[in-house]
């Protein structure tokens, strides 16, 4: 058993490879709670507040410059399911799609394949990504259906399978929470006690779902959350948010992003307050991200990612969108490739929801200029605070 203090390497917290749904049910839970965790905290923006008309709780997100900007969803209120929506464009730049076979010959066109000319590359084996632009280019030659994968390049159409990335988002917050708030990682039925069964009567709660914790208790070396009257639910099955404290050598005025390897969530800031949070996916244990303060020192609209080649686990990203380099070759950044949130998932880098990644690119420095694709910090233009500790 896992104790209260310690959740690495449990089964809880890391990802298994398998995409977890959202079974779209909304569920809110209140409670009455200790005096200072009320129902109507504005800065929790909870449903009984947006009942009492807090219009701050509906505020967009001002960040997307290539979409209409989609509400933020404050705690209390469910995320979207991921494998919802028609169009992965409107998450990301582009159309993504997973090399599903191995060593994929590439040819110039469809024809030169059928007049037996050689290919012009191979994609070789891996986990391999390819990105299709806006929209897929398909062109049938000699009964197959062959995709552009990019200028010149053609793949058959069987040796690629389309993601629809995650459509799963974090909340922009009104105000200062008064209570931590969290995500739940798995589907869960609440407990009338902490340590107990599953209460039959409890309304279920589902992946993506968000709860206020009102109270802890430790039963038998596990951490318990009190969520709602009688409802308590064990923490491993939660990725929470509290408001930390600004690090040292931070400015009272300054934006940073506090990473919280244990919880796998994110909270920007501005000065003290907290003003957005989210759930991540950290470096898996054999690549953990790099712990420490340092500043995002360069930021791309897109670029390609690749590592460990020639070993089993080389990967090949192309155009990952949203990246916030802040320790050498780690960053933060936008990934169409998985909704393993919540869960360790990367070779390193700080895995965001493409929604998340393109809030905080917009919010953090350096500002990158219109019509360009990069920038680097300097000194009148200096890069965001990034605080990962566990």
């Amino acid at each position: 058993m896992t104790s209260a203090d310690d959740r690495s390497g449990s089964e809880f917290r890391v990802a298994q490879g398998a995409l977890w749904i959202v079974l779209g049910l909304i569920l809110f839970v209140g409670m009455a709670g200790r005096a200072e965790a009320r129902l109507d905290d504005p800065a929790l923006c909870t449903p009984a507040g947006r009942a009492q008309g807090l219009e701050q709780c509906l505020t967009p997100s001002p960040a997307p410059l290539r979409v209409t900007p989609a509400p933020s969803r404050p705690p209390g209120e469910a995320a979207t399911n991921p494998s919802e929506g028609s169009d992965p464009v409107d998450l990301v730049p582009f159309t993504y799609a997973r090399v599903i076979t191995t060593n994929v010959p590439v040819y110039a066109s469809p024809e030169d394949a059928a007049l037996g000319l050689p290919p012009v590359r191979n994609l070789g084996a891996g986990y391999l990504w390819v990105s299709l632009g806006k929209r897929p280019i398909y062109v049938e030659s000699n009964g197959e259906t062959w995709v552009m994968i990019n200028k010149g390049e053609y793949v058959r159409a069987s040796a690629i399978s389309i993601y629809r990335p995650s459509r799963f988002q974090g909340v922009e917050l009104a105000e200062q929470p008064a209570v931590p708030f969290a995500w739940i990682l798995k589907p869960v039925q609440p407990s009338k006690t902490p340590g107990g069964p599953p209460d039959p009567e409890a309304p279920k709660l589902n992946r993506y779902d968000i709860v206020n914790i009102y109270d802890t208790k430790v039963v038998n070396d596990v951490r318990w959350d009190q969520i709602g009257q009688d409802q308590w639910i064990d923490h491993r099955l939660v990725g929470q948010v509290s408001v930390s404290s600004r690090p040292e050598g931070v400015g009272p005025t300054e934006k940073w992003i506090e990473v919280n390897l244990y919880e796998q969530t994110l909270a920007a800031y501005e000065g003290d307050r907290m003003v957005y949070a989210t759930l991540i996916s950290s470096g898996l244990p054999q690549w953990a991200t790099p712990e420490g303060l340092t500043r995002i020192w360069i930021k791309l609209r897109v670029a390609k990612m690749s590592g460990a080649e020639g070993r089993s686990d080389y990967y090949f990203l192309e155009d990952v969108p949203w990246i916030m380099y802040f320790n050498k070759a780690v960053g933060l950044h936008g990934a169409y490739w998985h909704d393993g949130f919540g869960y360790v998932h990367s070779h390193g880098c700080v895995n965001l929801a493409p929604r998340d990644a393109e809030w905080l690119f917009n919010w953090t420095t350096p500002v990158v200029p219109e019509g360009t694709n990069s920038v680097l910090s300097t000194e009148d233009n200096p890069g965001t605070w990034v605080w990962v500790h566990r």
